[in-house]
């Protein structure tokens, strides 16, 4: 069911661009297909201070084609990425990649599905305990939003609609891992270069050693959720025995190991509305949580996530503001390599003026009690309906075991032009 296509081609981001488009309007005009195209993206940007990359460049194309009869519909799609990054540490990759393509029966209460589908449960922004089921996009790490960073997963899913609650079941027959960055990205969570490993920092030996992807077969796991509300409050309980998409790399001499070990998640989740913000949160508790001790053993312990936030408009205006507070404490009494316990705040503030012609953002996440921040302030042009031009920068720094220690090198600028259908 997987569909995937990796090339290194020694060509610039616009050639790749230019076939893409050329690709689209193929697409378009063959109206007997059914097919449509429903995103767009062309992205360029320079690194102010990374020792081995000058700038990358991404483009990315979405189609698809829906239909059916009766109590029976499908769903068709596929999506093309291009990744290129310029300096000394250069490459060139085009992946192709499924989207959903799947065969639903929807009857009077019960819905059916059977193939690749879109699985995101949980209700919070940028951190979820509870998004276990969807595939990881690793690819841009976090310089994308949520939903741009999950992709669609092989399963089978049976979702009954009571008269004020849903019951989602949901098998992952096939496993299928993160898509990570190349090898030589600089997004890559291994730095073999400098012998540093994100959540880590620099480990000793670490430099030169050859990185093994995961190469498993078998079920994804699978999960139940259960959601319901009423009177201002919707809740959720959900039970989840599933592989982790994103790897977790095991060290051995010489060698880093991509495993994806088993994970049993138990969550609840609660939204509701008041004091004039929509409040949110949820709350998992993990099985297995992977660990790595001083002495490069492998092992697990149980752990718990919590975050908790708020979403409001000031003054009752256009600007939205979207805050978190979140938190992660692994239950162990051994001393691992690992970073057992952290706290961050994430948010967003997002404004729109001119008319709505103009949009001004600024993503961020800070953590607490140890220096971890990124900042994404971005600057979009709407006017035109269906495309935004942006303008975005990319800020890290941070303690060195932390996500903005760890990419403190690639603070960057980017432009870009995308189109939703």
């Amino acid at each position: 069911m997987q569909a995937k296509h990796e090339g290194r081609l020694r060509r610039g981001m616009v050639t790749v661009a230019s076939g893409m488009l050329l690709s689209m309007g193929a697409l378009a005009a063959d109206e007997g297909a059914g097919f449509k195209v429903d995103s767009l993206r062309v992205e360029l940007g320079g690194f102010t201070d990374h020792p081995r990359a000058s700038g990358d460049a991404f483009a990315q194309m979405a189609v698809s084609a829906t239909g059916g009869e009766g109590d029976w519909s499908y769903a068709l799609g596929a999506r093309l990425d291009a990744w290129s990054q310029f300096g000394s540490a250069d490459f060139t990759r085009v992946r192709a990649d499924y989207t959903e393509n799947y065969l639903r029966w929807r009857g009077k209460d019960l819905r059916l599905t059977l193939g690749t589908q879109n699985v995101m449960w949980g209700r919070v922004d940028e951190i979820s305990p509870i998004d276990r089921m969807s595939r990881v996009d690793l690819s841009r790490v976090i310089l994308d939003r949520l939903p741009d960073r999950r992709r669609a997963v092989p399963a089978v899913r049976a979702e009954y609609f009571g008269e004020d609650f849903k019951l989602d079941a949901v098998w992952l027959p096939a496993f299928d891992d993160a898509v990570m960055p190349h090898g030589d990205s600089v997004w890559h969570p291994v730095d073999t270069v400098k012998g540093r490993l994100l959540g880590f920092g620099a480990l000793p030996g670490l430099a030169g050693v050859k990185v093994r992807e995961a190469d498993e077969d078998g079920s994804g796991g699978g999960g139940v959720r259960l959601t319901g509300g009423g009177d201002g409050l919707d809740y959720g309980f959900s039970v989840q025995r599933v592989r982790q998409s994103q790897p977790y790399y095991r060290v051995s001499p010489g060698v880093l190991t991509a495993i994806h070990p088993y994970d049993t998640v138990v969550g609840a989740e609660l939204e509701t509305e008041r004091m004039g913000a929509t409040w949110r949160m949820e709350l998992a508790w993990r099985s297995d949580v992977p660990l790595t001790t001083p002495g490069f053993e492998y092992r697990t312990d149980p752990g718990v996530d919590v975050v908790v936030g708020a979403e409001f408009f000031p003054g009752d205006g256009e600007t939205r503001v979207t805050l978190q507070l979140a938190g992660h404490r692994t239950l162990t009494d051994v001393s691992v390599l690992d970073r057992t316990e952290f706290y961050a705040v994430t948010g967003e503030i997002e404004h729109p003026f001119a008319h709505g012609r103009w949009r001004a953002d600024l993503r961020l996440m800070a953590g607490l009690g140890e220096r971890d921040l990124y900042l994404n302030p971005r600057l979009a042009y709407t006017g035109i309906d269906q495309h935004e031009f942006f303008l975005a920068a990319h800020l890290f720094s941070g303690a060195e075991q932390t996500l903005g220690g760890y990419y403190a090198r690639n603070d960057s600028v980017m432009v870009g032009w995308q189109a939703k259908f």
